[in-house]
Formats: structure tokens, C-alpha cells, sequence
């Protein structure tokens, strides 16, 4: 008789090797779920808009003003209102406004804006400068929406610093308004 742990068994008779089966049945699996694969389908989508488009319509402008022998400020609002602090005194000759922007783009989108911290404004003659910042706009939290047309308008406003004893020039210089989709 032979041994159970044979490789062997008799079955009927004959022998019949059991482990050589199953080890290469067991061996089979694996490389069955190896070659296993699935396809499914993504959907995608794009949404193009308008690109935003901007314009000032009006220029900043701090109006006429005598500077002091101590320094002082011009603030413009961004609605129009123009005040002095320190030794600037206001001339009424040339009251100054806010600039107000327009801009294009699609209709019914939320938009924010975007300012620099400061910028000079040099004098037509010399090279006296004085800073503007303090940026202030007619917008709630630097963000609007355009109206079901595609248009939008705002104010912007600043505060010009003056030194004391400001050389007596026309100062001039540019700013950025960035403007981005929400």
C-alpha cells in the first residue's frame, strides 16, 4: 500500500497525480484575472466667454491744489469727492474727478478687480514725483457682475501724497486695472 503522502493516490486502481492538477490549476488564476480589463466613458465639456474688455473713460484727476510747507494729502473718493489733509490747501479752479472704467464681457458674470499698491506721478518738468495709492473703487469688495448685456462701469478714487514745499509742476503717470473672471 502506498503512502498518503505520495505524490500519487490510488483511485480505481490508478494512480492519478493530484498536486500536479491542482498546483497548476491554482498557478492558472492569477494570470486569469491579470489579463482582465475594463473601458468606460468620460465626458467633458468647455465653456468659452467673452474676453473682458476695459477703458477708462476718465482719467483720475486730483484737480488744482497749493502744496504747504508741511506734507499733506489729496483724496479723491471713488465717487467724485475731493478733500485735503496736512499743509495742501484746494483751489476751486479745477475741482478734479474719479476715473470711472467700463468694461465688456460676458453677460451676468461676476468679475474682480485688481490694483496696484502705488505708483509716482513725475512732473512735466524736473524730476519731482509724488506717490499715489490708496486705491478705492465704487465696488463692494473689489467685485462686480456685468449686467445681462455684457456691460459694467465702476469709479476709482486714490490719495496723492504731497510733500512739503511739492515742486510747483503738472504730474502725470499710469496705472494698471487688472480684471479677472470669479
Amino acid at each position: 500500500m502506498r503512502s498518503t503522502s505520495s505524490w500519487y493516490r490510488l483511485s480505481g486502481g490508478a494512480a492519478r497525480p493530484l498536486l500536479a492538477v491542482s498546483g497548476s490549476a491554482l498557478l492558472a488564476l492569477p494570470s486569469a484575472y491579470a489579463q482582465f480589463t475594463a473601458a468606460g466613458t468620460v465626458n467633458s465639456s468647455a465653456v468659452l466667454v467673452r474676453t473682458l474688455s476695459v477703458s477708462s473713460t476718465s482719467p483720475l484727476d486730483f484737480g488744482t491744489f497749493a502744496p504747504g510747507a508741511t506734507p499733506g494729502t489729496v483724496v479723491m473718493s471713488a465717487a467724485g469727492s475731493r478733500s485735503a489733509t496736512g499743509g495742501v490747501t484746494l483751489v476751486t479752479t479745477s475741482e478734479g474727478s474719479s476715473s470711472t472704467v467700463s468694461l465688456t464681457g460676458t453677460p451676468s458674470t461676476s468679475y474682480s478687480v485688481s490694483l496696484p499698491s502705488s505708483v509716482l506721478l513725475t512732473a512735466n518738468t524736473g524730476n519731482a514725483t509724488m506717490t499715489l495709492g490708496t486705491f478705492t473703487t465704487t465696488l463692494t469688495g473689489l467685485q462686480g457682475t456685468l449686467s445681462s448685456a455684457g456691460l459694467g462701469s465702476f469709479g476709482i478714487g486714490g490719495t496723492l501724497a504731497v510733500s512739503g514745499s511739492q515742486a510747483i509742476a503738472t504730474y502725470t503717470g499710469t496705472f494698471t486695472v487688472t480684471l479677472s473672471y470669479n
